[in-house]
């Protein structure tokens, strides 16, 4: 019985590891496709003060609640108009609506309540640490806020019992996206391994052609 042996080399390896992480990219954005909060409506309850409607039921959002503000601006896929997408991180989680929401308008009064410029990032001033404030620029400012919200980057409305499964959902995500990359990289990395060229023998003459030359000399002298 003949066994063939598999080779199993860097290639291999590194295309083995591409997979899984795929695979699990793949569920890990079914999975935070099902645990997304989905926003239906926001209503204005007082001044200051508004609800915003989400599956799991109305949660309030006031002006100190507010921790940053983000502002982007695309392009539609089919008309080409642009839309201005924005999101509000909040103790309570963030708010994630774009320009063609119905409740677009509400949000945006929400927001240009106290954002009177329209920043494209938004953070409330540090009014509790004016000094360490004045010191630090504004890139540290914004490393600082982002610090900050990092704890609740899940969709308003979010059970608590849920947030910690959202997180790990997103961990697995960052973690299968490292490997993967890293895998990608020795992959197509241009410099192999030092191994061994493998020694080529001589070639050496087929016994009928070599006597077939011998008789042709032998013939010709």
């Amino acid at each position: 019985m003949i066994r063939k042996e598999i080779q199993v080399d860097r290639e291999r390896i590194a295309g083995v590891i591409i997979f899984i992480s795929l695979f699990v990219i793949l569920l890990t954005m079914i999975g935070i496709r099902i645990l997304d909060v989905k926003v239906s409506n926001i209503e204005v309850i007082d001044n200051g003060l508004y609800a915003v409607i989400t599956d799991y039921g109305p949660v309030n959002v006031s002006k100190e609640d507010v921790l940053r503000i983000e502002r982007t601006y695309t392009k539609a896929a089919i008309t080409g108009a642009s839309v201005e997408q924005d999101r509000i991180y909040t103790p309570k989680g963030f708010i994630y609506f774009s320009s063609l929401d119905p409740f677009c308008k509400t949000g945006l009064q929400f927001i240009n309540s106290f954002d009177f410029g329209g920043k494209l990032v938004w953070i409330p001033p540090n009014n509790n640490q004016v000094t360490t404030a004045s010191m630090e620029t504004p890139t540290q400012l914004m490393n600082d806020n982002l610090r900050v919200i990092q704890p609740f980057s899940y969709a308003i409305g979010t059970p608590s019992n849920l947030s910690s499964v959202v997180f790990s959902v997103m961990s697995l995500q960052y973690l299968a996206l490292a490997i993967g990359g890293l895998a990608l990289m020795i992959l197509i990395f241009p410099l192999r391994l030092a191994t061994p060229l493998p020694v080529l023998p001589f070639i050496q003459e087929e016994p009928e052609f070599s006597s077939t030359e011998e008789t042709l000399g032998a013939v010709a002298k």
